[in-house]
């Protein structure tokens, strides 16, 4: 099953969209566990208030287009608050919510999570009823849908269904590799001392050699989650010219690294896609310290 963090747009204009749809639909569950893989919890986190700040109505009434982008990426950094923020869409969000849900795309998606809760009455008749939660379905929608998610819950909770799926397995190298330590890049160093830290940290790729599918597949997902901090990022510490040529570098090498991905799942020749891989991680750091150099 490929990563909902895989389908990130690389287009910082195209984010506020793209949540606003992993608000309303069946992926959202994923989608704050692979993310709490690459942000773990911070000591403080800030809650959803503290994140959103005053920008409340304005997400309440015209989505996600007018806040900022640190905002939004307070918010995929601290993905707890996510479930938080589906909640307040779904029991105080205006029209233009039901806009979002109307979406052909999401709509299918929203019906193929209520094909399987019938799929599963139907296998457990004696199943006990969900308790609908009134206050968000009112006037939106997305009816059908959280119909769906109340009563996959109480299934979860009557113990009708198997056990979920355990939270992805953690790498043994730290809370985070790679692009993700954008915070350690230097501040007072110059571009030279930013693109050479770059360099470094795309690296540390070969410090763990997976050669099994699942294990690869991890890796190529960190990796790529690195390109969208790089993508996502506000306040790189370099020249406007070097911000530039990085974030036209970076969507290629997001595109490489999803080739790969692609390529693992097709053929799940591990061994081969770690080596083409390894080549697309050695040319990354070979232009990063090149740029440096000049």
């Amino acid at each position: 099953m490929t990563a909902v963090i895989l389908s990130i747009p690389d287009d910082p204009d195209a984010i506020p969209g793209w949540l606003e749809r992993q608000l309303l639909g069946p992926d959202l569950e994923r989608l704050v566990r692979e993310l709490s893989v690459l942000h773990p919890a911070p000591a403080d986190p800030p809650t959803l208030p503290e994140a959103i700040g005053g920008y409340r109505e304005e997400i309440l009434h015209s989505g996600l287009a007018a806040v900022p982008r640190p905002v939004l990426s307070l918010l995929l950094r601290t993905p707890a608050l996510l479930p938080e923020l589906q909640e307040l869409v779904f029991t105080q969000g205006g029209s233009y919510w039901d806009e979002v849900s109307a979406d052909p795309d999401l709509t299918a998606r929203a019906d193929r999570v209520v094909r399987r809760v019938r799929r599963v009455l139907e296998a457990n008749p004696g199943a006990p009823p969900a308790r609908r939660r009134g206050r968000w379905l009112i006037g939106h929608a997305v009816t059908a849908l959280a119909a769906a998610a109340a009563v996959l819950a109480a299934l979860y909770l009557g113990g009708w269904r198997p056990q979920p799926p355990p939270p992805p397995p953690k790498t043994t190298s730290g809370p985070g590799w790679g692009f993700t330590k954008i915070e350690q890049l230097p501040r007072d160093g110059g571009d030279t001392a930013v693109l050479r830290r770059l360099a470094d940290l795309a690296a540390e790729w070969s410090n763990q050699r997976p050669d099994d599918v699942a294990g690869l597949d991890r890796r190529l997902i960190e990796f790529r989650a690195g390109c969208s901090a790089l993508l996502l990022a506000d306040d790189l510490p370099l020249s406007p010219e070097n911000r530039k040529w990085l974030r036209l570098r970076c969507e290629d090498w997001a595109a490489a690294i999803d080739g790969h991905l692609r390529t693992l799942e097709e053929t799940r020749d591990a061994v081969a896609v770690r080596a083409a891989a390894d080549s697309t991680v050695r040319q990354i750091v070979a232009e990063l310290r090149a740029r440096a150099a000049s």
